[in-house]
């Protein structure tokens, strides 16, 4: 079976370009609780138009509500999710496990996918989620080729990313954006802090980087391996881009359709995608890039396409060699000792100077000069105005129809002539309002009706197999033919398009109190060991108690949904996550430091007041905060090949980012050499300890990263 083609809709005409290029499903969201937050999105009621007509067309409907969610936005985004399951939505793609908790016991019936902003990469985790009412899990963008077809054995259905902008942080483990510019990724607002320019400082001495973009990556694009993907049993393949234009979503829709089915890609084809929008392309972490194969050190925006060099600046026109074809409304990019300057093309005038709108390859062309061009400037295609109109052709026409097939019966004069006709799911009968007469000259027969029904040009639907029963010397007017066969498409689009009543219950969770809360310690050397009243865990020691990382399940405490009993890192927002995690057999619970006080205070007081008892939640008291986990060593990167095996370099050396605005941020592997990002100032929010108690607060966590141990010891001591 072929697998689903999954595609981006920032906006109607994305919509309908990726429908036109052949995809299977969409998947788009509303103007709240999705984690793109600055995309057009779609209002309820264009969302409750869209369904339909993606339903019309056999395409599937996925709306994100990826957001973790607060307390007090919990009602309103339950009832955003109950009008969408009403509405027909296929499924609803969500991050905040309490959110899934709850719609799994309240909407029994609503198909529920876990983002990858939950960062799924093991097995394991998947049958963590499956408890939780989850049927399809979109893995993380790090899991490798092995891990993805694990994760398929344990038969809840896998989806992958195939194209698009990769996350250079496990998605849902980046919080730079929202300590650093108060924009929280976790709640679609990410400032993109890894497309900034970084430099790199080796015990305070700058590390000299081929660019400037330490944390940008290049677009992952698995176009040629989606077989293989297909094969191992993945059933969706997803393609990043609501932000994109819809000339990217019809050619990178349009070329996995082609790869899915087994067509040639053409260099023609993958100019287009590249022009559409690319920042180089690598098959990431899925196959084991790295170093440069994953990354992109000299840009972070849109690369385009090489088509040629300035050759000189005369009488006010820049004259340009190229090698690819240029139009009018191109645009362009000229590209200079790191400088870039663009524009598109309002005039184009070949190389005596007359005006064109179309230059050959290998030709030599000239556009008005533009300020600060220089001799030796490298020119990119960064718009392809005929791409343009290509789609926006393809968008006036009917080029996609579902097949109908049809079967015709009249049994002789005085007789009504009947349709019954299937999409392959539903089926109608239809029958004339008028009856057959005897026919004078033409009888209506096979031929006739045929040519009628086929008339659904401007249609969603085209008649394909078409059998005929018919008496001999039978007459139905052309009025009547056509009529039915409105009547027939009418009544397959209602059933295409019905809504169906939803089963909804009553939330409904008992849970039982915990024995103990605790207090946690987190070392990251030898030298940081102390006396502490709780436990003392690291990822990197072999003498403390285990912190598993991002990847592993195992551990006294786990950073994902492994089999410890202690659990952090799962962006705990609300009471209802931690009823979830407590469902799952975890007993002590590190809530999420993008709750500020007033929505701890909120989500702790409605805890109690639901289950009966004092959440078992433990709160982060001093840390320097994690800014990113990555599956990526920028350090090992600049200094050696990038392969990141057991370097050391980070435990030997101090290695620091500085940022545009000149902070520095510390830079740590842990034992599996995911590199981790932390804020070179502390959060220390001991202050206020006695308010935390107030709210039931019984466990605390410390987090040290470079503090001696007799800083260590000093913060303790005001702790005890």
């Amino acid at each position: 079976m072929k697998p689903e083609i999954l595609a981006p809709a920032g906006n109607e005409e994305a919509l309908k370009a990726a429908i036109k290029a052949g995809c299977d499903a969409v998947y788009f969201a509303l103007p709240n609780f999705g984690a793109r937050a600055y995309a057009e999105n779609f209002t309820m009621e264009q969302t409750k138009e869209m369904i339909a007509y993606c339903h019309l067309y056999g395409v599937k409907v996925y709306i994100t509500m990826n957001t973790l969610l607060y307390e007090d936005e919990f009602e309103q985004a339950y009832q955003c999710a109950k009008q969408l399951h009403e509405y027909n939505v296929d499924a609803l793609i969500i991050q905040d496990l309490g959110f899934i908790h709850y719609l799994h016991v309240r909407l029994p019936e609503l198909e529920l996918h876990a983002s990858t902003q939950l960062s799924v990469s093991k097995p394991e985790m998947m049958e963590q989620l499956k408890k939780l009412g989850v049927k399809r899990v979109v893995l993380a963008r790090e899991t490798s080729i092995e891990d993805i077809e694990a994760c398929v054995k344990t038969g809840i259905e896998v989806e992958v990313f195939v194209h698009g902008a990769l996350c250079i942080c496990y998605s849902g483990q980046c919080y730079f954006s929202s300590f650093k510019y108060n924009r929280s990724g976790n709640r679609g607002m990410c400032a993109q802090p890894c497309r900034m320019p970084y430099q790199l400082l080796q015990d305070g001495k700058q590390v000299e980087t081929d660019g400037e973009y330490l944390l940008s990556p290049k677009d992952i694009s698995l176009i040629q391996k989606v077989n293989e993907l297909a094969r191992i049993g993945v059933v969706s393949l997803k393609i990043e881009g609501r932000m994109k234009s819809k000339e990217y979503v019809y050619q990178s829709v349009s070329l996995v359709r082609k790869a899915v089915d087994k067509q040639k890609i053409t260099k023609e084809d993958l100019e287009k995608l590249n022009v559409s929008f690319n920042r180089g392309h690598t098959y990431g972490h899925t196959y084991n890039d790295f170093g440069s194969q994953l990354m992109n050190y000299k840009s972070s925006n849109h690369a385009g396409i090489e088509i040629g060099k300035v050759i000189k600046i005369k009488n006010k026109k820049i004259v340009m060699s190229i090698n690819k074809e240029l139009n009018q409304n191109d645009g362009i990019r000229f590209e200079y000792n790191g400088n870039q300057q663009g524009c598109r093309i309002n005039f184009l005038y070949d190389e005596s100077g007359k005006l064109t709108n179309h230059v050959d390859a290998h030709k030599i062309c000239m556009i008005d000069d533009l300020k600060h061009v220089k001799v030796g400037s490298v020119i990119k295609k960064t718009i392809d105005s005929k791409l343009e109109q290509e789609v926006n052709t393809k968008l006036k026409e009917n080029s996609r129809q579902v097949s109908i097939d049809a079967q015709f019966t009249c049994y002789g004069v005085s007789d009504l002539l009947e349709c019954i006709a299937s999409d392959g799911k539903n089926v109608v009968t239809c029958r004339t309002q008028s009856k057959a007469v005897k026919a004078m000259n033409r009888a209506t027969n096979d031929e006739v009706i045929t040519k009628q029904f086929m008339k659904t040009k401007d249609s969603w639907a085209v008649f394909k197999n078409m059998s005929f029963d018919l008496e001999p010397d039978i007459y139905f007017s052309i009025s009547d033919i056509n009529q039915l066969r409105r009547d027939v498409l009418d009544a397959l689009k209602e059933k295409r398009t019905k809504l169906k009543p939803i089963v909804e219950k009553e939330y409904n969770v008992n849970l039982s109190p915990v024995e103990k809360v605790n207090n946690i310690m987190e070392i990251q050397t030898k030298n940081q060991y102390t006396n502490f009243d709780g436990i003392i865990v690291s990822e990197l020691l072999p003498f403390t108690m285990k912190k598993g990382n991002i990847t592993e399940v195992q551990g006294d405490v786990v950073a994902h949904l492994g089999e410890g009993k202690i659990i952090d890192s799962m962006n705990v927002t609300n009471s209802y996550a931690i009823a979830a995690l407590m469902s799952l057999g975890y007993e002590n619970i590190v809530v999420s430091d993008e709750v500020d006080d007033h929505r701890l205070s909120l989500m702790l007081a409605s805890f109690k007041k639901q289950y009966g008892f004092d959440a078992p939640v433990i709160k982060t008291i001093y840390q320097k905060r994690r800014l990113m986990t990555m599956n990526y060593c920028p350090v090992n990167t600049c200094l050696k090949d990038g392969s990141r095996t057991q370097c050391s370099l980070c435990h030997t050396h101090q290695f620091e980012l500085v940022c545009k605005d000149q902070t520095h941020l510390l830079c740590l592997g842990d034992g599996s050499c995911h590199m981790r990002l932390f804020e070179k100032e502390a959060c220390d929010e001991m202050y206020k300890l006695d308010f935390y108690k107030e709210l039931g607060i019984k466990g605390y966590r410390f987090v040290f990263v470079d503090e001696n141990e007799g800083e260590i010891q000093s913060i303790l001591n005001s702790f005890c």
